[in-house]
């Protein structure tokens, strides 16, 4: 009976002992490193290129809440004629930047108009934090409500309402701190420089900073709708500047260290100060609460040299004003992304980059 002890004893022991040096082991690389190795893996001093193709569904959708309107003729949702925007990205260490515009021709029998699209991005930071910027621009809408509100005029010409001249502008900044950073690369899923090897997962903290405008040389309803939105039905353009704070959470699955799926969401309040022009000198100046979020979802590939990616992301601002105009401004994208890690080392001039406070803080 004591030498079944005593085997027993020094098993548990051994086993204890190993457990122990694997966390000690964990432990030596997020500290040497500042995050497990093992669970995912940094491409250093290597040059990042992709191309990418983009369709994105862009819509502003207005509602008036002032008058009865059971037939939801005032309900006005203005699209981009065409969503599809090809593009290429560039990434070297902690420095990300994108930039496409529109690579279809216009398509006459839809008789939708033509739309002017315009994007470019950039993106700093690492596996701790991440701060993305972007500037998006989309010039001529047509009316997705026409066959409603004109049904005559429309089985006649099968023409939609167009307003070429309207123009909706954003310039986003957006940061998010990401808590389990030593153990979920945000940027293997989202990016191109890190590898996730293993499944794993994390809180988002996040706030942002964003410019929206839209413009038109006219009002932006057609006549027929205008008297039910009242003074509103006028307006001309609309400004605001938001500040949001946003909390989430994100999550990756990783199969055989190489095919992935990643999420993640974040939402929260967001302070709005509007400016709209109602026409013929007439502007408010309003601030409100308002209520800004992002989904996004990404399922690919990503192998030592190789990546490819596809990512659907639900990017919206919801622009209220209670008990008057309902606004929403939704931009919904699907990307495909590839492309190839070259191995060039780091140029003498980068040298010099790492080694200012600006490097050393991001």
């Amino acid at each position: 009976m004591y030498k079944y002890f005593v085997l027993l004893t020094f098993f548990l022991c051994f086993g204890l002992n190993a457990q122990t040096t694997k966390e000690d082991s964990t432990k030596a690389l997020v500290k040497q490193y500042g995050w497990d190795t093992l669970k995912y893996h940094k491409f250093d001093y290597v040059l990042i290129v992709g191309l990418y193709q983009q369709h994105r569904n862009f819509n502003l959708t207005f509602q008036q809440l002032i008058n009865t309107d059971t037939i939801l003729s005032s309900l006005q949702t203005y699209g981009a004629e065409s969503g599809n925007i090809g593009g290429i990205v560039l990434n070297y260490d902690k420095f990300l930047i994108s930039f496409g515009v529109r690579n279809t021709p216009q398509d006459p029998g839809a008789k939708k108009g033509f739309t002017k699209a315009f994007n470019i991005g950039l993106s700093v930071g690492d596996n701790r934090w991440v701060l993305e910027s972007y500037y998006r621009s989309f010039k001529g809408f047509y009316n997705k409500n026409t066959p409603s509100w004109d049904s005559a005029n429309f089985n006649k010409t099968k023409e939609y309402f167009l307003q070429p001249g309207l123009t909706s502008k954003i310039f986003m900044n957006r940061i998010m701190y990401f808590t389990n950073h030593q153990n979920f690369s945000y940027k293997s899923g989202f990016g191109c420089d890190y590898r996730q090897l293993r499944s794993s997962a994390t809180w988002i903290l996040g706030a942002s900073f964003n410019i929206f405008d839209l413009h038109n040389d006219s009002a932006f309803f057609p006549a027929k709708a205008r008297p039910l939105y009242n003074d509103y039905g006028r307006m001309q353009s609309f400004r605001s500047y938001n500040v949001a704070i946003n909390v989430g959470a994100a999550a990756t699955l990783v199969l055989f260290k190489a095919w992935f799926i990643s999420g993640y969401f974040t939402a929260g309040p967001e302070q709005q100060w509007r400016n709209y022009n109602l026409g013929e000198g007439n502007f408010r100046h309003l601030s409100y609460i308002g209520f800004s979020g992002t989904g996004r979802i990404a399922l690919g590939v990503n192998l030592r040299k190789f990546y490819l990616l596809y990512a659907f992301t639900d990017d919206y601002n919801i622009y209220d004003s209670f008990g008057v105009v309902a606004f929403k401004s939704e931009s919904i994208t699907n990307n495909v992304t590839f492309g190839w890690r070259f191995h060039t080392g780091m140029p003498k001039f980068y040298k010099k980059i790492q080694q200012t406070k600006f490097y050393k803080f991001i």
